[in-house]
């Protein structure tokens, strides 16, 4: 059994370099302690006046409220390098610090030279030219000031490749849990470092396994491209969003993201940013055909609900959205006209006038320009560069004339655009066969489809409520009236990087309007379609990805870090059934087996007491984050309160609104997704509840036996399932 926990290494001198590096390390830690006493004497910073001293003292106060938390373990690495026939040692931290007054600089993880640390390569050409070669790449384990180990991972000297590599990697993972992200800065592997830094202005596809580190090394490219270094390719944090498929793993992600040292990134969910755009906090987004898919039992109607969702989120309803707002515009100005006396200084009132025929012209325009800020918007910017051009207005007299005409043009767009909400239009759409044949990109079987509703059995709020497969086309509405991308008080503006985990759950036609929102090329996704618990929305393949986002590159990681061989072994020959998983590799780790708990179907008490022993021998084992997987909430809510009787105490975790704290919990695996606990328990894992017949039920079984790091239990009252047994 692995030793989960989580101590750090006790300090180890039998490495030859040992008390060098300690004494460098002390040496760089005065070093950052000076520059930050430098930084704090207000009476250093003194500029020509009095504003200008105040201003010069708060930006000193920043870089030392930044350094600081870094003296504690200001590198992790350090590289030999000859360039031009002279040797010097870079010492890779997850800060940089310039060393004015010595030789205790500090090179930063996420620039060019600190990418070299990461990977395989030998050579490289500096910047200022000549040729550089890796003679040592070395791992230093630092924490409060004080060296732990040295562990060399290529020494030219000794032969190469050390092996380092690996050790040191198998050292993290044998890390336990917490109850945040983890830290990949230190370890990243080669082909991770590849995807993380793959050419900044193309749109990446980071395809990956089950623990193969797809979101943190998401994130980690997030905060590579807001560097300096990326030139006009760098994005400002504050311009840039992560979208998590629910708010307990935004909020569960959210974490990492200041301790690399970006602030101001809005990690929300989709449904959260869609009816933000839309103006409409108050809607609530329900979920029916997941509740269909998680509930009924008649396949025939799980299959028509999976195909009618996936029709509403294709790619193809954008242009079926834009023609039927086209005829719809053209329709309402039929008849329309503008006509409006114009008084300007030392001249004669002017008439400006549109007729009929001149509006669509206009219309046409916009549609072929198809501006981010939205048809409504354009038009009226359209009519008013005309209005100035004909009548021949002054610069100065411009905004006179645009008051003037400002209420008659209000009352044009009131008459031509104003019936148009993302709500009902896209509803009206659906309901309208003619509207959806207008097109004609819909087939009359996919009409008919989307006029079905497998839904009827499934119960709607009261309140105000969209439904998740309608909000994209209720977007791509607003997209095309109002406009999208980032708000910045009441203009809108492109994401300088959208960052979207959990990939394979968003549609096609969502990647096409996040593709309008963002900066070209500045999209990155990460996903396994493994694990396609919400497929029903998701593309079928990437390719249908790279249809609506042009240029964008698929990178596969091949190797899955998160669990030990045993759990892997287990997860793989469950989506082998599937046939995706044949490829994924997992780290020679070796660990506990799985542990399987079974009882007769019919005893007393079910499979609580085996639940409750599954948490005592795993808490036995050393394992403090432990999760106990279900089906559904509900199921999650039932056993929470049950097991309390079997003295097991789980804090359920069964809605968006729950944070994950760490400790003994219990959450449904729609939830489970995208976390990782040092111990894992599946409950209820038969055929009863993970339909053996069905590709989805095998999916859910695959997110639930994924999630733990070295412990994994199954338990069934009953026999358990047979991919499992």
């Amino acid at each position: 059994m692995s030793a989960p926990a989580a101590a750090r290494p006790s300090i180890s001198d039998n490495h030859p370099d040992f008390q060098p590096e300690t004494a460098y390390l002390s040496g760089t830690v005065d070093a950052m302690l000076r520059q930050i006493d430098f930084w704090e004497d207000r009476d250093r910073q003194m500029g020509a006046d009095l504003e200008t001293s105040i201003i010069l003292a708060d930006e000193a106060g920043e870089h030392a409220a930044m350094l600081s938390p870094h003296v504690h373990h200001p590198y992790f690495g350090s590289l030999k390098v000859r360039v031009g026939g002279r040797e010097q040692t870079l010492y890779i931290g997850k800060h940089g610090f310039r060393d004015v007054k010595g030789p205790h600089s500090v090179v930063g993880w996420d620039s060019e030279v600190g990418s070299l640390f990461y990977s395989d390569a030998l050579g490289w050409t500096p910047r200022r030219g000549g040729q550089g070669v890796i003679k040592r790449r070395r791992q230093l384990d630092i924490a409060a000031k004080t060296l732990h180990r040295v562990t060399d991972l290529y020494d030219d000297e000794a032969g190469g490749d050390t092996g380092g590599r690996e050790e040191v990697l198998l050292r993290r993972l044998e890390e336990g849990s917490t109850a945040g992200m983890r830290d990949v800065v230190e370890t990243l592997q080669p082909e991770q470092n590849t995807a993380m830094r793959y050419p900044a202005g193309t749109p990446v596809i980071i395809q990956g396994a089950a623990g193969s580190g797809k979101t943190t090394i998401g994130f980690h490219r997030l905060a590579w491209m807001t560097n300096a270094e990326r030139g006009p390719q760098q994005a400002r944090a504050e311009a840039c969003m992560v979208l998590m498929p629910n708010k307990v793993l935004a909020t569960y992600a959210a974490r990492i993201l200041p301790e690399l040292g970006i602030h101001a990134v809005n990690v929300t969910t989709p449904e959260s940013w869609a009816v933000g755009l839309l103006g409409l906090e108050k809607l609530e987004v329900t979920d029916r055909t997941l509740s269909l898919l998680l509930t009924d039992h008649d396949n025939t109607r799980r299959a028509l609900a999976w195909r009618r969702a996936k029709l509403l989120g294709d790619a193809r309803m954008l242009d079926v959205i834009r023609t039927h707002l086209w005829n719809r515009f053209n329709a309402s100005l039929r008849g329309q006209s503008l006509r409006e006396q114009v008084e300007l200084n030392h001249r004669d009132p002017q008439i400006f006038a549109l007729a009929d025929t001149d509006l669509h012209a206009i219309l046409r325009d916009i549609f072929a320009a198809d501006p981010l800020s939205g048809y409504r918007a354009g038009f009226r910017r359209a009519v008013e560069d005309l209005a100035l051009s004909q009548l021949n207005v002054p610069e100065d007299e411009e905004a006179s004339v645009l008051r003037q005409l400002s209420a008659p043009l209000t009352a044009l767009l009131g008459r031509v655009f104003a019936s148009t909400t993302p709500v009902t239009e896209a509803r009206r759409l659906l309901g309208s066969p003619e509207a959806l044949a207008a097109s004609g990109l819909l087939t009359e079987r996919e009409i008919a489809l989307l006029a079905t509703d497998p839904l009827s059995g499934i119960p709607t709020p009261r309140r105000a409520h969209a439904d998740a497969t309608e909000l994209p086309l209720m977007l791509a509405v607003q997209a095309f009236t109002g406009g999208i991308g980032r708000q910045v008080g009441r203009t809108l503006e492109p994401f300088d990087h959208v960052v979207l985990d959990e990939a394979q759950d968003y549609s096609p036609l969502l990647y096409a309007l996040l593709g309008r929102a963002t900066r070209a090329g500045h999209l990155t996704a990460l996903g396994d379609l493994n694990q396609g618990m919400h497929g029903y929305k998701g593309p079928s393949n990437w390719e249908a990805v790279q249809a609506v986002l042009p240029g964008a590159e698929v990178l596969t990681l091949g190797r899955t870090y998160r669990s030990t061989k045993q759990i892997t072994e287990l997860g793989a020959r469950i989506a082998a059934t599937y046939n995706r998983a044949a490829q994924v590799q997992g780290v020679d780790r070796d660990g506990a087996e799985v542990q399987r708990y079974t009882a007769p179907a019919d005893a007393p008490d079910g499979e609580l007491p085996l639940i409750a022993q599954a948490v005592k021998d795993a808490q036995a084992a050393g394992h403090v984050n432990i999760a106990i997987v279900t089906r559904r909430a509900v199921d999650a809510d039932r056993l929470a309160e049950a097991l309390r009787d079997f003295d097991t105490d789980a804090q359920p975790i069964t809605t968006q609104e729950h944070r994950f704290r760490g400790g003994l919990v219990i959450l449904p695996v729609s939830l489970a997704k995208g976390l990782e606990f040092s111990a894992a328990i599946v409950s209820s894992a038969n055929v009863q509840t993970y339909d053996e017949s069905t590709e989805y039920e095998r999916r859910l079984l695959y997110v639930s036996a994924s999630r733990a790091l070295h412990w994994l239990g199954l338990v069934s009252a009953g026999e358990l399932h047979p991919l499992i047994a």
